[in-house]
């Protein structure tokens, strides 16, 4: 930005005026001569110029805003402020659009292999006894239950799981280091991705609500699979 503004200076100061009372070269937006000191009235090269400089600060001002935006982004996304993808539910008897939403997440996968995604559904017993879902787990996230995407679409299409109707945190620490990767607040189906993050072999999926503690407890770890997503549905345990 330094050098454009040189340019400009440059560019400004190149285009000299004549003061109309000596003749002596005057700047071209000086409003009097510094020889003689008459007043000079701004010419179309005046008004050019000013013009030309108006639209140069505008372009720098925009300039500033992109980058300060993208300086703030990818510091919110490093604080753990990144954004989920919400899947628009469909009727309740008809779970094509969750069938699809996990196709399209395997699809988006396999064309952005260095990306991790996930689709997370979360869910709540009707019954409220977790007893016969414990045993259908395939593992314990500390904070939820998670299931096979079957055993899923079989309880919400016989009624016995639903969608979890509040807000919940989603993250995924990297088992193998310390990093952690969360996520704004969601509410529903949703997808979430991850852009390059390195070597994470295995990782643990967090969940936190509103009520459950600061700090989510944590279950056992998945073995990463580049190019597909990872189908996270989980009966959350408030």
């Amino acid at each position: 930005m330094a050098s454009i503004g040189s340019a400009a200076r440059n560019w400004v100061e190149a285009i000299d005026g004549e003061c109309p009372g000596c003749g002596e070269p005057v700047f071209v937006l000086a409003k009097s001569c510094p020889g003689c000191g008459a007043v000079r009235r701004m010419g179309a090269a005046g008004m050019m110029v000013a013009g030309a400089l108006a639209l140069l600060l505008l372009a720098i001002v925009m300039a500033t805003v992109v980058v300060l935006g993208r300086h703030q982004l990818a510091a919110a996304t490093e604080a753990g402020e990144a954004i989920g993808e919400p899947v628009a539910a469909g009727p309740t008897g008809d779970l094509s659009w969750l069938a699809n939403a996990m196709s399209q997440c395997d699809a988006e996968a396999k064309a952005d292999t260095g990306t991790l995604h996930f689709l997370v559904t979360p869910l709540t017993a009707v019954a409220g006894d977790l007893a016969p879902w414990r045993a259908k787990a395939i593992n314990d996230s500390g904070d939820g239950i998670l299931l096979r995407s079957d055993d899923t679409l079989d309880g919400l299409k016989r009624g016995t799981l639903r969608l979890y109707p509040a807000d919940y945190d989603f993250g995924v620490l990297n088992a193998a280091g310390d990093a952690v990767y969360r996520w704004r607040p969601s509410m529903g189906v949703s997808k979430f991705a991850a852009a390059d993050p390195g070597e994470m072999p295995t990782f643990v999926v967090q969940f936190r609500t509103a009520h459950t503690g600061s700090e989510p407890e944590q279950g056992g770890s998945f073995n990463r699979l580049a190019g597909s997503c990872h189908w996270v549905n989980v009966i959350i345990r408030n």
